[in-house]
């Protein structure tokens, strides 16, 4: 049999072969492994580094092809909890923004402290659904702490769109509105609201693994004002009437049965 001490003394040697690995590999090879992780939906450009500590440009591909460009991609590595069978890392987007800490593990993912600004045009791929509406603006996303399982989330987190705009309503003012979402395992609820503008939103829904999304609510401005905005709702929306649209939106999660 082995003796402990000889154990111990292979595992530091493994330890140490990984980390010299890891310092010594080029950031292309995390180029590779990002577009590989979101099938080609996000490309890292121009890497820097090594896969320890490096930066590249991050861009999103769109659903027309086009390469959104999202900011530069800062990262460093931890081994620090190896022994515990974690990998940490400390993850920046963009010159000033503050590090969101990321934790793997065999039974998951933790996000720490995030908080990540996007441009709003990210949101015709993330909803499909929108694109022909050409949104703009942008998103911010928070959470302290979120937890990733297998058909399971853990949280909470809140979603933020300002300088709401749609290319489809140009020079309308739509405001700046939020979404709050609560994971509880295999479902995450969503709730509405409005943080300044005309337009004034409400009502909420959920996300679960099999159903996908499906959310409601009421879209509302004041009757006696901005006549430019009523003119778009009522050619949108098909359940307008007095200054209040009632909406709708369901999108199946892809693979779902």
């Amino acid at each position: 049999m082995i003796s402990s001490r000889i154990a111990l003394g292979l595992v530091f040697v493994c330890l140490v072969y990984a980390a010299t690995l890891l310092a010594t590999i080029p950031a292309p090879w995390v180029s590779r492994a990002i577009e590989r992780a979101s099938n080609q939906g996000l490309v890292l450009r121009d890497p820097a580094g090594t896969a320890w500590a490096g930066s590249g440009i991050l861009l999103a591909k769109l659903h027309s092809g086009e390469l959104l460009h999202l900011g530069r991609l800062h990262w460093k590595l931890s081994l620090s909890g190896i022994l515990s069978g974690r990998l940490a890392a400390d993850i920046a987007l963009g010159a000033d923004a503050k590090a969101t800490r990321v934790e793997l593990s065999l039974s998951g993912m933790t996000v720490r402290g995030l908080s990540l600004e996007l441009p709003g045009r990210i949101l015709a791929q993330l909803a499909p659904a929108l694109g022909a509406f050409g949104p703009e603006g942008k998103l911010v996303l928070r959470s302290d702490n979120l937890r990733f399982e297998a058909g399971s989330i853990l949280g909470l987190a809140q979603i933020e769109w300002r300088q709401m705009r749609l290319a489809r309503a140009s020079g309308i003012d739509l405001g700046s509105h939020v979404a709050r979402l609560s994971g509880g395992g295999g479902k995450v609820d969503i709730e509405f609201g409005s943080l300044e503008g005309p337009l004034r939103l409400g009502g909420g829904g959920s996300w679960t693994r099999n159903a996908g999304l499906d959310v409601s609510g009421t879209a509302q401005h004041d009757p006696e004002r901005d006549g430019t905005l009523a003119r778009f709702l009522q050619g949108v929306c098909s359940e307008y009437q007095s200054a209040r649209c009632i909406f709708r939106f369901k999108q199946q999660t892809a693979g779902a049965g």
